[in-house]
């Protein structure tokens, strides 16, 4: 199967796709400016994913020391072991016994999908996928993830990404923790403290006000998009905050989140419409208490016409979210749902998937070899772009 072209011409998530219902083995070469990627897939799905100029072995390392798994002299001793024998390095590692084969294995995992999930966020870039029947991957250590999860995983982020963006901004920021207030736990004056859930924890546990948001991203056992998620609510919920430019680490009792409109940060390939309605709609955000950040697209007013554009923009991207289930629904069942119903029943969706921004259902009509996907604008108007038709295997 020949298969290059420039990602404005044909989407990461067609590619995927493409390559996963046709079941092929071989290795998918993307180039951004000076950044390489390569991934590999054996019968469809995915076993390994490296990178120019961070490899994979390289940050395998890193990660495994900054979350205290090993220490320096251990990855120090493993990578002279590994020079001389040639070995792979998570191999070496557990040979010497300094993890477990099961952590290994997590942690091959988390570093794969980090490098693939990333790819989501390109805008512009070559590829090329050549077929090989042979591929260099580590059998014993690797399991193979299906390109219909990755895909489920990537609309998600396709999704949620712009606003959690907004608020980090560049990943050479750095955020620092809230001194908690007084709170009342009872009559005898205890104090109580916000109650965190285990990712809470495990990233308000990394920031100290010195780390740069790629080091909590590089010391954390989960994905960059979950660690960036979690920073974001840990910020909305004010017990985080950044560090404005130029100001040191002092932390003042009691120190607000301040979210400036349009603050210039550096972006990751976003244009510039989305960067001034971002702004402007993360404001607006703000100042409505007690609701979580992440639904707050769902409850817009959408009057101002640069919050539609971004609405409109949302709506197609959740449409997507359903075509790709609907596309895996398929390769499960070799035939698509009769309702969308069935997508969330299988756990392909969340019910909430099946309703855009303005709480409006999609229209879903399947046809002879696929199916035709209709959304509506606030006023409940369809029609192009707002709707999507798919044949069996195609866009």
């Amino acid at each position: 199967m020949a298969l290059q072209g420039t990602l404005k011409d044909f989407t990461l998530a067609d590619i995927f796709q493409l390559i996963g219902l046709q079941k092929k083995t071989g290795v998918l070469t993307l180039r951004n400016g000076q950044e390489v990627v390569t991934v590999s897939f054996l019968d469809g799905n995915v076993v390994t994913a490296d990178s120019v100029p961070k490899r994979l072995e390289d940050r395998l390392g890193v990660v495994l020391v900054k979350s205290r798994q090993i220490g320096e002299g251990q990855l120090q001793e493993a990578l002279k072991i590994q020079k001389q024998t040639l070995k792979r390095l998570g191999t070496v590692l557990v040979g010497q016994k300094f993890i477990s084969q099961d952590a290994l294995r997590e942690a091959l995992r988390i570093q794969v999908s980090q490098t693939i999930y990333r790819l989501f966020r390109w805008r512009d870039g070559d590829y090329h996928f050549s077929q090989d029947q042979k591929l260099d991957y580590d059998r014993e250590n690797v399991s193979p993830l299906s390109a219909e999860s990755i895909l489920m995983e990537g609309a998600r982020i396709l999704d949620e990404w712009p606003m959690i963006e907004k608020r980090i901004g560049s990943f050479s920021g750095v955020f620092r923790k809230i001194r908690p207030t007084e709170r009342a736990a009872s009559s005898t004056g205890a104090k109580s403290g916000p109650v965190l859930s285990a990712e809470e924890k495990t990233v308000m546990q990394t920031v100290d006000g010195m780390r740069t948001i790629q080091d909590l991203v590089d010391s954390s056992p989960l994905s960059e998009f979950d660690t960036c998620r979690v920073l974001y609510e840990l910020s909305s919920r004010q017990l985080v905050e950044k560090i404005p430019s130029g100001e040191g680490p002092v932390l003042e009792k009691g120190t607000a989140v301040k979210v400036a409109a349009g603050q210039e940060v550096r972006r990751v390939g976003m244009p510039a419409v989305w960067r001034w309605s971002l702004g402007a709609l993360v404001a607006a955000s703000l100042a409505t208490a007690a609701r979580n950040p992440l639904n707050g697209l769902a409850i817009a007013s959408g009057s101002d016409p640069h919050e539609m554009f971004l609405m409109r923009q949302v709506t197609l991207t959740r449409m997507e979210r359903i075509r790709y289930a609907l596309q895996v629904y398929f390769v499960q069942h070799r035939g698509f749902p009769k309702d969308l119903n069935y997508l969330v029943l299988g756990g392909l969706i969340r019910s909430s998937d099946l309703r855009d921004p303005w709480g409006q259902d999609y229209l879903y009509r399947p046809m002879a070899g696929g199916f035709e996907l209709e959304g509506k604008d606030r006023s409940g108007i369809s029609g192009s772009p707002l709707v999507l038709r798919s044949v069996t295997g195609t866009r």
